[in-house]
């Protein structure tokens, strides 16, 4: 049987974690703490998802259940947060709260649209709980370790037994959280966790389409993006090439709030924000909003910057809101 590690992770991590380092030792994918409750929102949640991102991990976002807070409340937060289009998780553990609180939740977020594929909670959670059935809720990305000493991450997958698959409350275990002291490309500790199944088999389960063909490695690349509120996308920028570009009908609208420049690993800076977009901040990352209208406006090439110390951008990403969907080109 295929198994695939992938890292969950949040601001407890520093800026010395290199994503990119850990999908060239096999990590392929990263779930990524957003926030919780009603009110807190991971400061790191924002450069860390562009960083997975660009690593070329299939990523999603986890928010931590509050008991302290209503589903509505909570809705609204992530619903601020969190883009539309990425896989969302909820953590629930301490301080969570019962289950009846996570069926609204859940409900609540797919009926705005989010896909709410795993649902974190422990056994020993769940039997604190009273062991309720959790029948109609997420697959269970569940957590057992069988120590706490620090290690690579093949040594601590080689000590799970399969006796931590089994299922509870009526669901099925789909991810494993295996242990929460990895060490992986030379940070430690780190929660890893194990899929049985393929990396396309994961996307699936998270929700993403099936892959259509690579992108070719040339200075060339034209993707369609699709509409919605909020959402994030990474246009790949292979070669060296000097704009990138969005067309739409004229008539609509593009709303660009956030550009990113993904900087190559060796580069003193991760993230080199878009000069006229990232100079605010709204609580969740830079931004100043500008708006696009093709009927009027009719936007040209926006230079991709080059800097004198010879580091060329390897990818933009943009967050945007758009009410069609539309064409990102790089070349």
């Amino acid at each position: 049987m295929a198994i695939i590690f992938g890292l969950d992770i949040s601001n407890h991590q520093d800026a010395t974690l290199d994503l990119a380092a850990c999908r060239r030792e096999g990590c392929e994918f990263a779930i990524i703490k957003a926030g919780e409750g009603d009110s807190y929102r991971d400061p790191a949640f924002p450069a860390r998802l562009a960083a997975a991102r660009a690593a070329g991990m299939v990523v999603a976002a986890y928010w931590y259940q509050r008991s302290g807070s209503t589903a509505q409340a909570q809705a609204a937060t992530i619903g601020a947060v969190v883009p539309r289009d990425l896989p969302l998780c909820l953590d629930v553990e301490t301080g969570s709260g019962d289950a009846a609180l996570t069926r609204e939740l859940v409900d609540l977020l797919r009926s705005r649209g989010y896909r709410v594929p795993l649902l974190y909670l422990p056994h020993w959670y769940w039997q604190q709980l009273g062991s309720p059935s959790l029948s109609g809720l997420p697959p269970l990305w569940s957590s057992r370790y069988p120590d706490t000493a620090v290690g690579p991450l093949p040594t601590k997958w080689a000590q799970v037994p399969a006796s931590y698959w089994a299922g509870y409350g009526g669901l099925d275990v789909a991810v494993l959280q295996f242990t929460a002291s990895a060490e992986v490309a030379g940070y430690s500790p780190l929660d890893a966790n194990a899929f049985r199944g393929t990396r396309e088999e994961f996307a699936a389960l998270l929700g993403y389409p099936a892959q259509g063909a690579a992108l070719s490695d040339d200075e060339e690349t034209t993707m369609e993006w699709p509409a919605g509120d909020n959402l994030s996308r990474a246009l790949p920028c292979a070669g060296r090439p000097q704009f990138w570009y969005l067309y739409a009908i004229y008539g609509e609208q593009i709303h660009v709030h956030q550009v990113d420049y993904v900087m190559p690993t060796d580069h003193p800076d991760r993230f080199v924000p878009g000069a006229g977009f990232s100079s605010g901040d709204d609580g969740t990352g830079r931004i100043t909003p500008q708006t696009w209208t093709f009927d009027t406006d009719k936007p040209g090439p926006v230079a991709i910057p080059r800097h004198p110390d010879g580091g060329q951008p390897v990818g933009v990403i943009v967050r945007y809101s758009a009410e069609k969907p539309f064409t990102a080109y790089c070349g």
